[in-house]
C-alpha cells in the first residue's frame, strides 16, 4: 500500500484517486465489525472467565475461545496447518506462595507474617548482617552512602510512605534490606499485616528465574535507564513491628518515639549491631498458553510482521471477580478482528507480500511471560521478525482527556522511526485519531510496560497502542459496559491499515 506517497499528492478526502491496493486497504478497515468487537469483549470479560488468571480455568476457557475465533475465520497456526494443538504455545511459570522470612536476634526470632512483613524476589541468608539505624531516614543518612549487604532500619510516622521511601534508599545505598517502624501507632502495622494476609501472593517467575539464570527484569528493559531498578530485585524491604525495631536496636519503645519526634540520634544508638537474617520464596507449577494464528505471504513470507495483546488478568480476590473488560479484553477483541479481515482479504486474493502472526499473550500481568517466552522460543525464526503491533486498554479515556477520540502510541519514533510517519500519514488519511506522542520516550515506564518491550528487548521495532490508565484500572470494576466499542473499533482501523503496510511495503 502506497497510502504514505499519496498523502503527498492528493486531498485526504479524495479516496478515489487511491490505486486499488490502497482502496482494498481502507475497504477492509472500514469494514471492521464494531459488533463483532463488542461480543469477543463481552465474552472474554464475563464472569465465566474468572478474570483469566494466569494459569487459572478461567484463562484456560479465554484460551480456547480465542483459537475457536481463529478457526472461525480459516486461519491457520504458524506449522501452516489447521491441527489445533498447534495454535497454543504451552509453556510453564511457577506461581509465588507465601514468602518465608525470618530474623534471629540474640535469643529471639522473628517470622513473616507475624511480627515481620518483608518482600522479595529471590532467595537469600546471611548469618550475621550489619544493621545500620537511620533514624527517621533524611536524605543525608543514605544519598552517597554504600550499605552494599547490610541492612537499613528507619522509623516513619506512615508505613506507606516509608515504603516508598524504602525504594529511595536501596536505589541510593544498595542496602540488601530495609525495614521501617512507626512506633508511634503500632496498629498502623497490624492493620497492614492483616491486609497482606488476605491477599494472596500473585508473583510468578519462569524457571530459569528460579534458577538464578536470570533476572525477571530483564523481560522488561536491557535499557541504561532501568539499571537502578534491575538492582532492587536483590534487595528485601519490609515493615516490622515495635517489639522487632526494639529489639534489633536494642533501644526501648519510649525512646523509639523520642526518636521519631525528634530525629535526634545518639551516637550509642548508632552503633553497629549485627542479626541473622533469611529469606525463601515457595513456587507451584502452573502450565498456561499463548494463542496464535499465523497468514502466510507471498513474495517476503519469510519475514513475519506481530501483531499482538495478552488476554490474561489478574483473576479473582475477595470473592470479586476482576473482568479485565479494558485491560485486556479490549485489545484481545481487536486483534482477533484484524485477524479475520487479513484472511478475508487473503481469502479474496488480496495476500500481503510479508506474513503476519496474530498472538494473544499469556501472563502479561504477571511480568510479560507470555511474550518473553515466545521472543525466547519464537515460532518463526526471531531475525525474520520485521516488527511487532500490540495492543492493551482500548476503549476508554484517562485523566488527561475527556471522550475516546484518541490514542497514545509508544516506540513508534525509536527502533523505526519511519513507523511514526506511516502511522500520521495513515491516521490523516482515514482514522483522524489524536495520535497522542505524550509517553514514547524509551525512558518512560509505559514504554516497556506491556508485551511490545520483549520484542523491543531484540531490537525489533515496535509500537504500543494504549488509552491510559484509568479508575479502573485493575478493579472489579473494569467491566464491559464501560467500553466504547466504535473507539476500538477505530483504534483496529489504524493497526489494520499500518499492519497493510508494513506486510507489503518493497
Amino acid at each position: 500500500m502506497r497510502l504514505i506517497i499519496f498523502i503527498l499528492f492528493i486531498s485526504v478526502s479524495n479516496f478515489s484517486l487511491l490505486n486499488a491496493q490502497d482502496s482494498l486497504a481502507l475497504h477492509y478497515s472500514k469494514s471492521l465489525s464494531t459488533s463483532r468487537i463488542q461480543n469477543d469483549v463481552v465474552v472474554l470479560a464475563s464472569d465465566n472467565m474468572e478474570g483469566r488468571d494466569t494459569g487459572s480455568k478461567g484463562q484456560k476457557l479465554a484460551a480456547k475461545y480465542i483459537h475457536q475465533q481463529f478457526l472461525n475465520a480459516h486461519l491457520i497456526n504458524p506449522s501452516g496447518t489447521k491441527d489445533s494443538l498447534e495454535y497454543f504455545q504451552n509453556f510453564s511459570v511457577y506461581k509465588q506462595e507465601q514468602s518465608g522470612a525470618e530474623i534471629k536476634n540474640l535469643d529471639k526470632e522473628f517470622k513473616n507474617y507475624e511480627d515481620i512483613l518483608i518482600s522479595g524476589f529471590t532467595n537469600y541468608s546471611n548469618d550475621s548482617m550489619d544493621l545500620v539505624f537511620l533514624g527517621t531516614a533524611p536524605d543525608t543518612s543514605y544519598t552517597n552512602k554504600d550499605y552494599s549487604n547490610k541492612a537499613v532500619l528507619f522509623l516513619s510516622s506512615n508505613l506507606y510512605a516509608a515504603a516508598i521511601k524504602s525504594n529511595d534508599i536501596v536505589i541510593a545505598s544498595k542496602a540488601k534490606l530495609v525495614l521501617f517502624c512507626n512506633p508511634n501507632q503500632n496498629n498502623q502495622y497490624k492493620g497492614l499485616l492483616n491486609k497482606r494476609k488476605a491477599i494472596s501472593p500473585r508473583g510468578m517467575k519462569l524457571k530459569s528465574e528460579i534458577n538464578g539464570k536470570s533476572n525477571p527484569f530483564d523481560s522488561i528493559s536491557s535499557n541504561q535507564s532501568f539499571t537502578k531498578y534491575k538492582s532492587r530485585m536483590n534487595t528485601f524491604q519490609g515493615a516490622i513491628s515495635n517489639s522487632v525495631a526494639s529489639a534489633l536496636l536494642q533501644i526501648k519503645p519510649k525512646r523509639l518515639k523520642q526518636i521519631l519526634a525528634t530525629n535526634q540520634v545518639n551516637q550509642s544508638e548508632q552503633a553497629n549491631r549485627k542479626f541473622a537474617f533469611n529469606f525463601s520464596l515457595k513456587y507451584k507449577e502452573v502450565s498456561t498458553e499463548n494463542v496464535f494464528a499465523f497468514l502466510p505471504g507471498t513474495d517476503k513470507k519469510e519475514e513475519v510482521l506481530v501483531i499482538s495483546a495478552h488476554y490474561d488478568h489478574i483473576g479473582k480476590k475477595d470473592g470479586e471477580i476482576f473482568n479485565g473488560a479494558n485491560d485486556n479484553a479490549s485489545g484481545t477483541a481487536s486483534i482477533i478482528e484484524i485477524a479475520r479481515k487479513f484472511q478475508e482479504a487473503s481469502d479474496n486474493g488480496h495476500k500481503t507480500k510479508r506474513s503476519i502472526v496474530f498472538v494473544a499473550f499469556t501472563g502479561e500481568e504477571k511480568g510479560l511471560y507470555g511474550s518473553k517466552y515466545f521472543t525466547d522460543n519464537p515460532p518463526v525464526p526471531l531475525s525474520k521478525i520485521v516488527g511487532n503491533l500490540n495492543l492493551d486498554m482500548l476503549g476508554r479515556y484517562d485523566q488527561f482527556h475527556d471522550t475516546t477520540d484518541y490514542i497514545y502510541l509508544l516506540g513508534a519514533n525509536h527502533l523505526k522511526p519511519k513507523l511514526k510517519v506511516i502511522s500520521d500519514s495513515i491516521n490523516q488519511i482515514s482514522t483522524k485519531l489524536q495520535l497522542d506522542y505524550k509517553y514514547d520516550t524509551p525512558d518512560n515506564f509505559l514504554y516497556r510496560a506491556s508485551d511490545q518491550a520483549s520484542f523491543v528487548k531484540h531490537g525489533i521495532p515496535a509500537i504500543f497502542y494504549f488509552n491510559g490508565l484509568h479508575k479502573d484500572y485493575h478493579q472489579a470494576s473494569d467491566t464491559a459496559e464501560k467500553i466504547d466499542f466504535q473507539a476500538i473499533k477505530r483504534v483496529s482501523e489504524l493497526v489494520f491499515l499500518t499492519a497493510w503496510e508494513l506486510a507489503n511495503e518493497n
